[in-house]
């Protein structure tokens, strides 16, 4: 990461960004796209077939994680993988379950990883990062509409007593039932996965608590307001506070983030210290948007638009403008926002990437659409010369 090991303090919204986004500095781009691409790799290990008894499990192991979703396996450790349910109904996407009656779990999903830097990584980030990763959903865009926006409050964030109804943070039903849901009829979530992500990251707050130490959260999507929500819950109940009074700093990085909360969650937000959350934009997106009434943003916001790259097809659709390996892309070339902005790629990143998961690039970069997938979609054949599914890798839950 070079020179950002000793700006990790500013670029982690010290001072708010100040400065840093317009234009977006390049030490910015890289460090956003580094969180990015932790957030991305809760896709890329998901299972979404649902063929599979392992549907809704991650792919690979938490030892073998960073090597097989294309990231450098030395920085970080994954130290968690955590599970969500939900108690109400959810659009397709939320919770993806199996069609086999031999399923890994019928009531639990993946929901993302909890990793902490190496000693190599602390070297160069500059402190021990204790990250937080929300998987998303990357299923058709209706289920923004399909959501209903009540509003609901939070006592298992902000406590039941105290300050009386009209003063109390509202925050969206749908994902604070996500966050906050446990089933007895799944051994994945006897607790909730709040309760799953608090614990683990008070055990290495404590583990770590002599040295410089960051806590980051991120997510894309759904998983970018549950990284909201959950960071926002560390910084209020002062879970980054260790045993010996060190209180160190929070940020979160949420891509494509839906609203979270009412004009209470927001006021609740400002007053909270060593927080800070920078909101990432694609300008067509229309997730961000919602809910449109009654909820407002957190943050600061960075705004990009990436039908200004010369290297996507024109004009894109939802999906296209909403995924978040191009929302990366746009988080590298970004040159503004204004009629006669450009579109420069001022961090080497390879455009490959940005049809990982659709159709996006022009044809003639050669580039095949839906290319991240499992080999013959995890089938292997056998001695015998018939096929099994075998598409996860052989680890313990």
């Amino acid at each position: 990461m070079g020179s950002m090991a000793e700006k990790w303090e500013e670029l982690g919204g010290k001072n708010n960004w100040n400065g840093l986004l317009n234009p977006l500095a390049v030490d910015l781009r890289k460090y956003i796209i580094h969180y990015g691409e932790l957030a991305q790799a809760t896709y890329d290990t998901f299972i979404m077939e649902r063929a599979s008894k392992y549907a809704g499990a991650s792919r690979y192991s938490m030892e073998n994680f960073f090597t097989k979703v294309g990231l450098d396996p030395n920085k970080y450790r994954v130290t968690k993988f955590f599970y969500a349910t939900s108690s109400i109904p959810l659009p397709d996407g939320f919770i993806v379950k199996s069609f086999s009656r031999e399923a890994w779990s019928k009531e639990s999903n993946f929901m993302g990883y909890i990793a902490v830097a190496t000693d190599e990584g602390k070297a160069s980030l500059g402190r021990r990062d204790i990250v937080v990763n929300w998987r998303g959903t990357i299923q058709k865009m209706e289920w923004v509409n399909d959501l209903q926006f009540l509003l609901i409050p939070a006592p298992k964030i902000f406590g039941a007593g105290g300050l009386l109804p009209l003063f109390k943070p509202l925050v969206h039903h749908g994902f604070y039932n996500v966050y906050t849901s446990a089933s007895s009829r799944s051994q994945f979530n006897k607790t909730s996965v709040r309760d799953q992500v608090i614990k683990e990251v008070k055990r290495l707050v404590e583990e770590y608590k002599d040295e410089e130490v960051s806590i980051t959260v991120t997510g894309h999507s759904l998983g970018a307001s549950l990284a909201t929500m959950n960071a926002v819950d560390i910084a209020f109940n002062k879970i980054n506070k260790a045993s010996n009074g060190k209180e160190f700093p929070v940020t979160a990085f949420a891509f494509a983030s839906p609203k979270v909360g009412d004009i209470q969650f927001k006021a609740t937000f400002d007053k909270l210290k060593h927080l800070h959350i920078l909101r990432i934009h694609n300008l067509l997106d229309i997730v961000p948007k919602y809910p449109p009434i009654g909820y407002f943003d957190v943050g600061k916001e960075l705004m990009i638009d990436t039908t200004k790259s010369p290297y996507v097809k024109p004009p894109g659709e939802n999906v296209s403008w909403h995924l978040l390996e191009p929302y990366l892309h746009g988080v590298a070339g970004t040159q503004g926002l204004g009629l006669f902005a450009g579109f420069k790629l001022e961090v080497n990143r390879d455009i490959s990437l940005v049809n990982k998961q659709w159709n996006i690039l022009k044809d003639e970069y050669c580039i095949p659409g839906m290319w991240w997938v499992e080999k013959n979609k995890g089938m292997v054949q056998q001695e015998d010369g018939s096929w099994l599914m075998l598409d996860r890798d052989e680890y313990d839950f």
